[in-house]
């Protein structure tokens, strides 16, 4: 794969990234609103798959797919945009959201080691310290004396594998006709009606009383579900799973940012290092690719 598609996938996996570090906001302000996370999970969905049905309408010109392709649609929807945000909003219930997210980015790990286990994947040199490297940041984002009650950690360990295996079919999907908004409008349908599915069963289904409800639920599903989901699948079919779940580490990143900049909140020494190694292990990933991509 030449350069320039590898810078193209970088950004993608990058901007997805600051994108998801803006969603724990904008669920908080749903949340505000009664809702809970498997309405939460649902709307996302819901709202979503008009708009992106429309866009893959005009970009496919038909909204058909093979038959035999619906299956792994449906299990790598449901993997990584329904359960794995469900486990992790509920992992807030019994710990804070900065530990819980601590313990949901064990995925990179994760994807290095299952890429190696189910795909035989190389693993390169640049991978493995970049992934050491991000984990160590990653630590300092947890505060000393934060409750780890067993029921959130085992809720958000479980979210991360689910996300990494969600990575690794990404990676490896076998049916390249179906792609971008199409792919998309499927997983989008498929999720609403497991989720309503599911809201019914447990008589959790709530959906917001206002307009500022509305309005963040429709935010989070067109620049979550259209905008970050898009990017971030396109960018891992073109940089591979082991890159992309390193980049993606960016999501914390602007969360911290996001912090500082909406709630005034101050960065601490130990946030700061783990900034720069998070960081760090992007760059690092990013400079060993470079000595190994050929010229475009």
């Amino acid at each position: 794969m030449n350069r320039g598609q590898m810078v193209k996938g970088y950004l993608l996996v990058i901007f997805s990234a600051v994108i998801f570090g803006c969603m724990p906001l904008m669920v908080k302000n749903i949340y505000a609103d009664g809702v809970n996370s498997l309405s939460v999970v649902l709307l996302r969905n819901m709202l979503s798959f008009p708009v992106v049905g429309l866009l893959a309408w005009r970009q496919e010109g038909s909204l058909k797919i093979p038959l035999k392709a619906l299956p792994s649609v449906a299990m790598t929807g449901v993997v990584g945009c329904c359960l794995s945000p469900l486990l992790l909003f509920s992992a807030y219930a019994f710990m804070d959201s900065g530990t819980a997210m601590v313990l949901h980015f064990v995925y990179p790990a994760a994807v290095l080691a299952g890429g190696l286990l189910f795909y035989r994947e190389r693993i390169t040199v640049g991978a493995v310290l970049s992934i050491v490297i991000c984990v160590a940041g990653m630590s300092l984002f947890y505060t000393p004396g934060a409750p780890l009650d067993w029921r959130g950690s085992v809720l958000a360990v479980v979210s991360g594998f689910a996300y990494a295996a969600y990575i690794l079919m990404l990676s490896h999907f076998r049916f390249p006709e179906v792609k971008g908004f199409l792919l998309n409008f499927y997983i989008f349908l498929i999720n609403s009606i497991v989720m309503l599915i599911v809201c019914g069963v447990t008589d959790m289904l709530v959906f917001p009383t206002t307009f500022r409800g509305w309005a963040f639920s429709l935010l989070i599903a067109v620049a979550v579900n259209a905008g970050a989901v898009a990017m971030f699948q396109r960018g891992t079919q073109i940089i591979g799973g082991q890159r992309a779940a390193i980049l993606s580490t960016m999501e914390p990143i602007t969360g911290v940012f996001m912090g500082i900049l909406v709630f005034r909140e101050v960065m601490t020494l130990r946030t700061g290092i783990g900034t720069v190694l998070v960081l760090f292990a992007s760059v690092l990933i990013v400079l060993f690719d470079r000595k190994e991509a050929p010229a475009a």
